[in-house]
């Protein structure tokens, strides 16, 4: 094996365990955390002398079937992390509101999804999968130096991002409405653990989660299909904290997306909505490319971390047909 992924923990056991109790039929929506980066997940470290902890918790959450892990999964992550964000209702003018701030998010959490509403497997087995999530978190926890695809400036703006609290994961509903009640649940739970004889004074904290994704995705919440009971789960997603940040990414028209938050219906959502702009640099990657890149050695390749490449290689990754990778 090289030596950049040789040190990253096998997940194979945690797999297993998390598909045979929680990806079984009748099972209610789960998050299972693999590992966490800062012992203290989702509490920020922070001086005991300091002035106690907020009692809202904000999250920034990345799920996807990851396959592979590439920049700009990462660049989501930072994006939420750093830019100046305003909800698309003001930005749209339809009303009033703080101008574009940094949203504060106190812990991240990279969350492999069991199962997607509209993606079936390919390759690239789900225990290969969350081993490439810890090394994706690790290239954005560890790798601290300023290089061309991080999106912070200084190791100021890093420390002061909260970027180090991270943790990876697993999902098993592809639907954002359960996911968010199960992002929640995780989040208190762990607040109440990492908070000790503190938390017995506390009420449990209020828990944004905002899901980072690309338009497409974005489309399918506000999609009537994925719910039995439309639009009161849509509401409930928002009512327990479910936030959306989204990126255009490459193919969408700027009059579709305007054409899209015009309607009518999407007016009391977009008081939740943020746009993330990524950069150009990693705005044009997918898993797809990536995947495609692999087989037919191109430049592309280059869209994944060093240790995430190193693997794919030595395990031969994504050297199918290009009917089986989609």
């Amino acid at each position: 094996m090289g030596t950049l992924q040789c040190d990253t923990p096998v997940y194979d056991g945690f797999v297993r365990k998390f598909m045979a109790d929680y990806a079984v039929k009748g099972s209610k929506p789960a998050v299972k955390l693999a590992r966490k980066f800062c012992h203290t997940w989702p509490v920020p470290k922070r001086d005991p002398e300091a002035q106690p902890p907020r009692t809202t918790v904000r999250v920034g959450v990345m799920d996807s079937s990851f396959n592979p892990p590439h920049y700009c999964h990462g660049a989501y992550m930072e994006c939420l992390a750093i830019m100046e964000l305003m909800p698309a209702a003001v930005a749209r003018g339809q009303q009033t509101g703080p101008e574009a701030r940094v949203l504060g998010i106190d812990a991240y959490l990279l969350l492999l999804a069991s199962d997607n509403a509209d993606k079936p497997p390919k390759e690239a087995s789900l225990e290969q999968r969350m081993r490439m999530v810890d090394m994706l978190a690790t290239t954005v926890v560890e790798d601290t130096t300023a290089d061309t695809w991080h999106l912070w400036k200084s190791r100021d703006q890093f420390d002061a991002s909260n970027l180090h609290n991270m943790a990876i994961g697993m999902v098993n509903t592809p639907r954002f409405v359960d996911k968010c009640q199960a992002v929640r649940d995780v989040v208190q739970s762990e607040w109440k653990a990492n908070m000790g004889e503190e938390a017995e004074s506390l009420p449990a904290p209020h828990v944004l989660s905002y899901f980072a994704m690309g338009w497409d995705t974005l489309i399918r919440v506000f999609d009537p299909k994925y719910y039995t009971k439309f639009p009161a789960e849509l509401d409930s997603f928002f009512d327990n904290g479910g936030r959306i940040a989204y990126s255009r990414r490459v193919g969408f028209p700027n009059e579709e997306v305007d054409a899209f938050f015009a309607r009518p219906e999407m007016a009391p959502y977009l008081q939740y909505i943020f746009e993330l702009r990524l950069p150009k640099r990693v705005k044009h990657i997918s898993s797809s490319t990536v995947r495609l890149a692999v087989r037919d050695s191109t430049e592309s390749v280059r869209d994944v971390p060093p240790r995430i490449l190193e693997y794919v290689n030595n395990l031969q990754l994504y050297r199918s047909d290009i009917n089986s990778l989609g």
